[in-house]
């Protein structure tokens, strides 16, 4: 897919671009509703679970939905055990559902949730880089992964590679992120936290 300046350049403006609503609205807070759907048939598929941060991280504006998604049986999760903390890390796969345009990529991610006497302490993520995409964690998800791809091919939401994300802008741009710094990248442009 080529991605042309001045689509790439909406995007970074906060206008969304698509062929069908709500993408089609230029205004991404109408975007939310129609991701919120596709998390909830996601949570549909009997062998995982899906966190969805909606909220910007917190703060900021984040152009992309986070999923965090993980093995129903904890198979791609390790639990230990400090005094009163228990951590859990999982080794699962992360999802970015753009906001701006019917986009979204997927990667191998790590993430871990502490807590004290089973109250939320502190929790922690990394954030996916373009030379990630496309990468499953170690325990087997290709069955989920292709219910994941029908799921969101039935949304018409397109899953794009590396190869189409990882190329360089051959022009100049401002980007509120801190995900990356210049020079940009196709990527920088459809997925960016500005905090």
């Amino acid at each position: 897919m080529k991605f042309e300046k001045e689509y790439l350049t909406d995007l970074v403006k906060g206008k969304t671009k698509g062929d069908f609503p709500p993408f089609s609205s230029g205004k991404w807070k109408k975007s939310d509703d129609y991701l919120k759907q596709i998390v909830g048939r996601l949570k549909d598929i009997q062998s995982i679970q899906v966190e969805a941060d909606f909220n910007h991280y917190g703060s900021g504006f984040s152009s992309y939905v986070h999923l965090y998604l993980s093995k129903r049986d904890k198979s791609d999760t390790q639990i230990s055990n400090i005094g009163e903390l228990r951590t859990e890390e999982t080794n699962g796969l992360v999802i970015y559902l753009c906001r701006m345009a019917p986009f979204s990529i997927y990667a191998e991610g790590t993430w871990y949730k502490t807590f004290n006497k089973d109250k939320w302490h502190s929790s922690g993520s990394h954030f996916i880089k373009p030379e990630d995409i496309g990468t499953l964690p170690i325990v087997d998800w290709y069955t989920e992964l292709n219910e994941i791809k029908n799921t969101l091919n039935q949304y018409g939401i397109i899953l794009l590679t590396r190869e189409e994300l990882d190329k360089k802008l051959e022009f100049e741009i401002k980007i509120p992120t801190i995900l990356s710094d210049p020079p940009f990248k196709v990527f920088d442009c459809l997925f960016y936290w500005e905090d």
